[in-house]
């Protein structure tokens, strides 16, 4: 009958939202992690058991369990088969579990399910996702046709990166100047296949903005000003769009243009800088008219005064 009693109790207790011996269960999983010998992932369990004590500690990969830590026997841990990767006992505890050469196929929802002991055995789980990266083998390659540029041409840019992982991003770099980010596109569901990237750029390089009386020039308007614009092809997929931008002449003649692949933040790598130079650089002037408008003005001037000149001898 007290048996009976201290259950009572107990569903009262936990009925009326009182202690519930298990409180503040959070997972901690790198969001991305490279692939090969030697690399690895630490995953942590936190949990407040309010003073109870533990009865277990699992670790699924995908509802498999491949760790399992329970103080009350001995040893205390037990693993399971993971394929392709192992884990790390010596790392490895009633907080976190370290798993060592991992392979992309291990990528997936991880979950921590904690549970406390009597009188309650209250279980509570968690889960976030892993992505276990194969990076592409080689640098972007970067391929720009045309080298020089005249104003108000259209230079053509393409940059590819080699299959990996999940795919990667592609960042367009303009003068040290990020302009641009092309997100490949992923599946719903983990396949785990390799996909390459493809990004095109068209640049166009704007005419210089001739002087006009009335206009303030300061050194901010000589900045370079970047547009951006998206075209799609008509019908074609997401990796055929291409990324339209628009620059103003630089003073110095000439610009540079990289690209980047990226996955999440464990992987970057930046493609061979191309520098692309005006066929027929004309210096500005600081009225903003190029050399050959100075000219003609100074010429202007100088007849207008001598004829102003030979008008007042006559009189």
């Amino acid at each position: 009958m007290r048996r009976i009693c201290h259950l009572a109790y107990f569903m009262l207790v936990l009925l009326d939202g009182g202690v519930w011996s298990l409180r503040n269960l959070t997972i901690s999983v790198p969001r991305a992690v490279l692939s090969g010998e030697g690399e690895s992932a630490v995953m942590r369990c936190s949990y407040d058991l309010e003073g109870a004590a533990l009865y277990s500690i699992r670790w699924y990969r995908a509802e498999t369990e491949f760790y399992r830590y329970v103080p009350r026997e001995l040893p205390p841990t037990m693993v399971f088969p993971l394929p392709g990767a192992s884990v790390d006992l010596a790392q490895s505890d009633h907080h976190q579990v370290r798993i060592v050469n991992l392979n992309r196929r291990l990528s997936g929802d991880y979950q921590c399910e904690v549970s406390a002991d009597a009188p309650l055995f209250h279980t509570d789980i968690r889960s976030a996702p892993l992505t276990v990266v194969d990076p592409p083998f080689r640098a972007p390659l970067l391929t720009v046709p045309q080298r020089n540029f005249a104003r108000g041409d259209v230079i053509k840019a393409n940059c590819s990166v080699d299959e990996a992982y999940p795919a990667p991003n592609i960042t367009w770099i303009l003068d040290d100047h990020k302009i641009a980010e092309k997100v490949s596109w992923h599946p719903a569901e983990l396949d785990f296949k390799e996909r390459g990237a493809f990004s095109q750029l068209h640049l166009t390089v704007l005419e210089t903005e001739h002087y006009k009386v009335g206009l303030s020039y300061t050194s901010s308007n000589l900045d370079a000003v970047f547009h951006q614009n998206y075209v799609s092809n008509g019908a074609q997929s997401k990796d055929d769009t291409i990324i339209s931008y628009m620059i103003t002449p630089p003073e110095s003649g000439q610009f540079t243009l990289g690209c980047v692949a990226t996955i999440h933040d464990i992987y970057a790598r930046q493609s061979e800088v191309a520098t692309i130079r005006e066929d027929t650089p004309r210096p500005a002037s600081v009225t903003g008219e190029d050399s050959a408008g100075t000219a003609r003005s100074v010429s202007m001037a100088l007849t207008s005064a001598c004829v102003s000149a030979a008008l007042i001898y006559s009189l």
